[in-house]
């Protein structure tokens, strides 16, 4: 085969730019595996990258340890295939190998690996920003791009909640450290980082009160484990139902992931003393929080940042799929071929879950 399927933008803009059509074979060199595609997806960097949100926030200067965003580019954070080529010095995986691709790789011997920061290692690129993301029928990767995939579990279910499940685990586990009997608040809960959240800190004995403006999507979340749905469009009344929630006390970890300067107020508002709050989501190009340094200080409140996943939520979130504890949700499945139709379904929140790819339909 001399060509493939794949997903091109050349420039930035609306559903249009993303063009399918016939592309070289990826080439691969003596470290790399070559993969066949069986599951991709939409998130929500491919639709900041596509219209442009990325490229103007980074062109002046890149985040630290990585290079800016090009064009032309392959778009695609996830992906999940099988090995059918692998070269010369690869060790660790053979052909026919299930794997997945890790959206947040680590460089082997990278002083912030070294120091447990691996989703701060410098001096690579991530799959779908400054590398060929996994729009694609195939992709070449270095070996160090990729981790196996239990054999209980689903190409399209490993590739689902592979970047929004790994990092939301880093979020809940390591940043805020959720403990059993605690409060946690997470605003934008019916998108994929939201949705996952609410996954793991139930797992870790919390009890999770979320937000969204649609019934339909309350009523997701309610039967999906959330203990309290709340509608923002009122603050003050959210407040009300949240303190009253929390007998008064607040909520020990506010995870805010819209951007929203009306939910990043409503998330410092409900936060008890000594809470954490993680300001996430939002607007890349946007700059400023609705609240001051004697906010900070009146609550004596820990703001946490949060820059990927390291390798360790990569294998946890395939070892806890495997086991059945967490279910990625899938909204629809669509054919690459129709790559514009599925940005237009994320961008426009018009489903709860996964929008996903089949290279192959």
């Amino acid at each position: 085969m001399q060509t493939m399927k794949a997903v091109r933008i050349n420039e930035c803009g609306s559903y249009e730019v993303l063009q399918y059509g016939d592309h070289p074979m990826p080439k691969f060199g003596e470290h790399d595996i070559l993969v066949k595609v069986m599951s991709t997806a939409v998130s929500g960097w491919d639709i900041k990258y596509r219209n442009g949100d990325l490229l103007k926030k980074f062109e002046d200067k890149s985040l630290p340890g990585r290079k800016a965003y090009p064009l032309p580019q392959q778009p695609g954070r996830e992906a999940a295939g099988e090995v059918i080529a692998i070269g010369s010095q690869v060790s660790q995986f053979s052909v026919g190998d299930r794997v997945l691709g890790l959206v947040h790789p680590e460089k082997p011997g990278d002083i912030n690996a070294i120091r447990g920061l691996g989703n701060l290692s410098e001096g690579l690129d991530y799959p779908g920003h400054a590398m060929k993301g996994g729009n694609a029928q195939f992709i070449a990767r270095p070996e160090n791009y990729w981790m196996r995939i239990p054999d209980s579990v689903s190409y399209k279910d490993a590739a689902a909640g592979s970047w929004s499940y790994p990092t939301s685990h880093r979020i809940v586990v390591d940043r805020c450290s959720v403990k059993v009997g605690e409060y946690v608040f997470v605003t934008g809960a019916s998108g994929g980082m939201g949705y996952a959240t609410l996954q793991w800190a139930k797992l870790a004995g919390a009890s999770v009160i979320t937000t969204s403006r649609d019934a339909d999507k309350r009523k997701v979340l309610l039967e999906q484990g959330a203990d309290l749905v709340i509608d923002p469009n009122n603050p003050e009344q959210a407040r009300n139902e949240i303190m009253e929630f929390t007998h008064q006390q607040g909520v020990e970890h506010a995870i805010e992931y819209t951007g929203n300067t009306t939910l990043q107020q409503l998330a410092y508002d409900v936060l008890r003393l000594g809470g954490n709050l993680c300001p996430v989501g939002g607007d890349v190009t946007s700059s400023g929080l609705p609240w001051g340094i004697m906010d900070l200080v009146a609550k004596e409140m820990t703001i946490l940042g949060i820059r990927g996943s390291r390798l360790n939520d990569q294998r946890v979130y395939l070892e806890m799929l495997a086991n059945g504890k967490i279910s990625p949700a899938i909204a629809t499945t669509l054919p690459l071929s129709e790559v514009q139709s599925a940005h237009k379904l994320v961008e426009e929140h018009k489903v709860v879950g996964k929008v996903m790819l089949d290279p192959w339909l």
